[in-house]
């Protein structure tokens, strides 16, 4: 087989593995509704959602060290050398995953139509049916960014940038991101934010960079799920802390950004010059 379509064929595998481990997790889940108190397929569907949260979290706790060992068979495949970070780059890269959550969700809650944010909102019912604030930190905070960022940026990002130039493997994967997501909400909210991580895997080779990125982002997420909602006249809530902190914390991470490629600028240069000595 030639050696090129089995780099193609090897980018939908984590999707096939993940595809697999969830219709198990749900299969579980479905033998156990009918063996106990179950019986019609409406219930079993009303079960499923009920715990839907608990299953999303079960499957990605499952697939960590399953991508994890893939990804690190695949590390000595990368084409390109990873980059020493340093110990300031955490905070900033932080920094910019709450501007990019913030920004963006402020943007989309404006600018969106109505019918499309009903539509994520119903859906986000269902996930969060079976909330509560331990479980939900765990999945969107711990478990999902990891999960995710084994998943597109360890495993498909390297595996396409065999094979393509970084613009195009940046741009691909984070369009499949996109559609990982499923609705159009969250397609170009996770398109626009899988750029950046995409751009911080290659910029730094080091996969806890767009992890970080990624739980910054998704905390920040969880904190305005659970913050002060502010009731508006159509019944509706409008996010103050939203509105209030925007423009500093976007300015915050687009110095961060700045800031980041001037470190890394600052960093080439002085290699440059010891060799030249």
């Amino acid at each position: 087989m030639n050696q090129r379509f089995r780099n193609i064929i090897s980018c939908f595998v984590p999707f096939l593995v993940y595809i697999g481990v969830m219709l198990v997790v749900m299969f579980c889940f479905a033998v156990y509704a009918s063996a106990t108190k179950t019986a019609s397929a409406e219930e079993l569907e009303q079960f499923v959602n009920d715990h839907l949260l608990l299953m999303t979290t079960i499957i990605d706790a499952i697939l960590i060290p399953v991508f994890y060992l893939m990804w690190r068979m695949d590390r000595d495949k990368y084409p390109l050398k990873r980059v020493d970070m340093p110990d300031f780059s955490w905070a900033v890269l932080a920094l910019i995953g709450a501007s990019v959550c913030v920004g963006l969700n402020y943007f989309l809650n404006m600018f969106m139509p109505k019918e499309i944010l009903n539509t994520f909102e119903e859906t986000s019912e269902v996930l969060w049916n079976d909330d509560t604030s331990i479980l939900s930190f765990v999945s969107v905070v711990l478990v999902a960014p990891l999960t995710e960022e084994l998943m597109f940026r360890g495993l498909i990002y390297t595996r396409l940038r065999l094979m393509l130039k970084a613009p195009y493997t940046i741009l691909i994967t984070a369009f499949l991101f996109g559609l990982f997501h499923e609705n159009l909400l969250q397609f170009i909210y996770a398109f626009v934010i899988g750029l950046i991580l995409a751009y911080m895997m290659e910029a730094y080779r080091n996969l806890w960079a767009p992890i970080m990125v990624h739980a910054a982002a998704n905390l920040i997420s969880w904190l305005l799920t659970y913050a002060v909602q502010i009731p508006t006249d159509d019944g509706g809530a409008l996010d103050y802390s939203v509105m209030g902190g925007t423009l500093l914390i976007a300015g915050t991470g687009l110095y961060s950004i700045v800031y980041i490629r001037k470190v890394k600028k600052n960093k080439a240069n002085q290699t440059e010059s010891e060799e030249e000595k």
